[in-house]
C-alpha cells in the first residue's frame, strides 16, 4: 500500500531550498522554493543544546555565518544571534548581497508552521539515537508524520523513527544502501527481499561503486522502493536519469530541473 507522502510528486526535491539564489537552508531560500512550486523541500537538521532542532547542515556553523562552534553547544536563540547569510555569495566572494540583512537560524518547528503544506525531507545529522525522542515529540505536535520523510545516515535513527511512525516514509540508511547494492549486483533479489526503507536516496556512483543503474531501478521498483538520486545540477544528467527511470532528483537548481521535468514527462 502506498504511503501517503507519495501520493503527490516527489520529482523535485529541492536542496536546502535554492541555494544557488539564496542562502542555504534558511527561510527566505525555502520560501523562494515553495514559491516556485517544488515537490519536496531537502534540508538537514542538528539538535541545539536546548533540544530543538535547527536547520544546519554542517557540524559547524562557521561555513554560513559569522558564528564559530558546534550547534549542540548553543540554545537556538544563541544561534540566532548569527547572520545565517554572512557567507553566501554568488560572485565567487566578489559580492555577500546577504550580510547584514537580518536572517537567522531557524528550526524545524518554524519551517513545519510556517509551511503547512509542504512536504518535506529532513536528514538527522547527528549519530546520537537519543535525538529521536525528541523528532518523535516535534513530528507529533504539527502532525506531520505523512508530509515528513525522516532521513539519516545511521540505522539506529531510522530503527527508531520507523518503530514509532510505522506510516511514515524514511530513506535507507548509508548500511542499508550498501545492503541493497550488494544484493542488486550479485543478482540476490526476489520475492522474499524485505526492505525497512522507503526511498534509495543515494548518489550515481560512491567511488568505484555505480549506485544507480538500470538494474537497480528496476530491482528497488520490483521491491516498491523510490529511488532519489542527490545531488544533480546538469541538465543532460537530470534528462538521463529520468529516461532511466528515477522518481526523483536532489537539485541546488530547481528552476533546471523544473524545465527538464516538462521535457521529459
Amino acid at each position: 500500500m502506498q504511503k501517503k507522502f507519495f501520493e503527490t510528486p516527489t520529482k523535485l526535491l529541492a536542496h536546502r531550498g535554492i541555494p544557488l539564489e539564496y542562502p542555504e537552508n534558511t527561510l527566505i531560500s525555502f520560501k523562494k522554493a515553495v514559491e516556485f512550486g517544488v515537490d519536496v523541500l531537502e534540508t538537514d537538521t542538528h539538535l541545539t543544546k536546548d533540544k530543538k532542532f535547527v536547520i544546519l547542515h554542517d557540524d559547524d556553523v562557521s561555513r554560513v555565518s559569522n558564528g564559530t562552534g558546534k550547534p549542540a553547544d548553543y540554545t537556538l536563540e544563541e544561534l540566532r544571534k548569527f547572520d545565517a547569510g554572512y557567507n553566501f555569495t554568488n560572485d565567487n566572494g566578489g559580492t555577500f548581497p546577504f550580510r547584514g540583512k537580518g536572517i537567522t537560524f531557524t528550526s524545524v518547528d518554524e519551517i513545519l508552521s510556517e509551511f503547512p503544506n509542504q512536504k518535506f525531507n529532513i536528514d538527522l545529522k547527528d549519530s546520537n539515537s537519543s535525538q529521536v525522542q525528541y523528532w518523535v515529540e516535534l513530528i507529533k505536535e504539527y502532525d506531520a508524520e505523512h508530509r515528513v520523510l525522516t532521513a539519516s545516515q545511521y540505522t539506529r535513527n531510522l530503527k527508531l523513527v520507523r518503530k514509532h511512525f510505522p506510516n511514515m516514509v524514511t530513506c535507507f540508511s548509508a548500511k542499508e544502501v550498501f545492503g541493497f547494492y550488494l544484493r542488486n549486483k550479485f543478482g540476490m533479489i526476489n520475492e522474499k527481499s524485505r526492505f525497512s526503507g522507503d526511498a534509495l536516496q543515494v548518489p550515481v556512483s560512491m567511488g568505484p561503486l555505480h549506485i544507480v543503474t538500470e538494474r537497480s531501478i528496476k530491482n528497488a521498483h520490483k521491491k516498491g522502493l523510490y529511488m532519489h538520486v542527490w545531488t544533480i545540477n546538469e541538465e543532460e544528467t537530470m534528462k538521463k536519469l529520468f529516461e532511466m527511470g528515477v522518481d526523483g532528483i536532489f537539485t541546488d537548481d530547481p528552476k533546471l530541473l523544473k524545465k527538464v521535468i516538462k521535457k521529459v514527462f
